[in-house]
């Protein structure tokens, strides 16, 4: 959008998120890919306008197999983790991973909640994951990407493959926000979203 004959002739300045992170603006990230079975294989998806075409994604991560996977996964990586963000590939399976979440009596309805386009009361559940003593994950579909601000998210897991680099700075950005409550913010990709469009801290 800019060049000589634009309306905007020139970038004035640019802050890149790695020398805001080393600045103290923004918390560090770590990154961790999925375990194999729970990563997805994206070479047999296909691309319409420059995106996954969404069904194909959903159909992909909603096999049982890959479910469990990083249900085990996430679990045993983000033990340790306070506020967990999940971002699924759509509706139906978002609401299967919170099933799987709450599965063996793991996390109850106490330490998972779900939200999406058409969820009743979304405010009051947002603001419950944003009380210390309540949940500890919090399963979205396309409601979380933008404007959602809460410091105190210390794991961001990316069950979804994306073509954009923008949705994916978008859903790792939600991470980034500096807080007392921790050190830094742990980012699980089952989407091989890292490898396609590098880190966003480099």
């Amino acid at each position: 959008i800019c060049g000589p004959e634009n309306i905007l002739s020139h970038i004035s300045y640019e802050a890149p998120i790695p020398d805001l992170i080393e600045q103290g603006y923004l918390c560090s990230l770590t990154s961790k890919a999925g375990g194999l079975q729970a990563r997805a294989d994206v070479t047999t998806l296909h691309k319409r306008g420059g995106e996954f075409i969404d069904s194909e994604v959903q159909e992909m991560m909603e096999a049982d197999d890959m479910v469990n996977a990083a249900i085990k996964d996430i679990k045993e990586k983000s033990s340790e983790r306070r506020k967990v963000l999940i971002f699924a590939s759509g509706v139906d399976h978002g609401k299967m991973v919170a099933r799987r979440l709450r599965d063996k009596n793991t996390y109850t309805d106490e330490d998972v909640c779900e939200v999406y386009g058409d969820t009743l009361f979304r405010d009051e559940e947002i603001g419950r994951f944003k009380n210390d003593k309540s949940y500890k994950y919090m399963v979205n579909c396309n409601v979380l990407t933008i404007g959602f601000d809460y410091p105190d998210i210390d794991c961001v897991v990316l069950l979804r493959p994306t073509c954009s680099p923008g949705l994916y700075y978008q859903m790792v950005g939600r991470g980034l926000r500096t807080s007392d409550r921790k050190d830094d913010c742990l980012i699980l990709d089952y989407g091989e979203n890292i490898m396609r469009h590098g880190p966003i801290d480099r």
